[in-house]
């Protein structure tokens, strides 16, 4: 509780002025330690760049065969983007990529093997073109 200077009406310490006569009261002296001053935040230093391995090469390299293999020479593109990708898994940057490489390489290594079984009749003819 503070006491009003003017009229001696005692008043809450919230309130900023005396309910009875009007007087103002001054603002609370700060107690206690200085407020916290954030330093301003350093700049951030640049993220070292990585290297391309033969990994990595690797990858794009097994993945762009896996695709071109679909549409020409899939004897020799097909099994060259399987084996680029099986060695590029190992990289940690295009992993996705690798693993991507191995799918489309062996589906489409299986998509050749049929059709070459296919030619040969080596395969029913229901098993190629369905049952129905």
């Amino acid at each position: 509780m503070k006491q009003c200077p003017v009229c001696g009406q005692l008043n809450e310490d919230r309130s900023p002025a005396c309910p009875r006569c009007g007087t103002v009261f001054p603002p609370p002296a700060p107690s206690g330690p200085p407020a916290f001053l954030p330093r301003p935040a350093a700049p951030l230093p640049p993220m070292p760049r990585k290297v391309f391995t033969w990994m990595d090469v690797s990858t794009v390299l097994g993945f762009v065969s896996s695709v071109l293999g679909y549409f020409f020479a899939s004897v020799l593109l097909l099994p060259l983007g399987l084996a680029a990708s099986i060695l590029g898994f190992r990289g940690d940057r295009t992993r996705g990529l690798a693993v991507a490489g191995i799918v489309v390489s062996a589906i489409g290594i299986l998509i050749k093997i049929m059709a070459i079984l296919d030619e040969l009749a080596l395969l029913p003819h229901w098993f190629t073109n369905g049952v129905w």
